[in-house]
């Protein structure tokens, strides 16, 4: 028998005044699901902030793979909020999730960058 593994866990601290310090992690495939849940999440805790600055780690180290509403979701959440997100580190491995956060990189306003050690990515966030 084969066992499907699907999860999302997104948390969300403010730090001071605008600063936002959001974990994002992501087990199996990203699902247009998962978007519907999570982008609620970041935009209640942004609410009511004029400029807010978003620090996020995403944990893909267990992430397969990505729909492609999933990644539609993913550009609309971009064209709306992308201007908020100042990095995001993305923790995985080499290959795809390295080539897709340099895509990333080129095409948002975001500091982009990937990462194999977590710790290593906390840091260069804290920077």
């Amino acid at each position: 028998m084969t066992t499907l593994r699907h999860g999302l866990t997104i948390g969300v601290e403010r730090h001071g005044k605008d600063d936002f310090f959001v974990v994002l992690k992501v087990v199996g495939t990203l699902t247009h699901e998962d978007y519907e849940r999570m982008v609620p999440v970041l935009e209640g805790a942004i609410e009511g902030v004029k400029d807010p600055d978003i620090y996020m780690l995403v944990d893909a180290t267990e992430l397969e793979g990505w729909e492609a509403r999933a990644m539609w979701d993913d550009l609309k959440l971009g064209i709306k909020h992308g201007r908020h997100f100042e990095k995001i580190a993305v923790v995985g491995k080499p290959g795809w999730q390295e080539w897709l956060t340099k895509l990333a990189d080129w095409f948002t306003p975001a500091d982009a960058r990937f990462f194999v050690d977590r710790q290593d990515a906390l840091e260069w966030l804290g920077d």
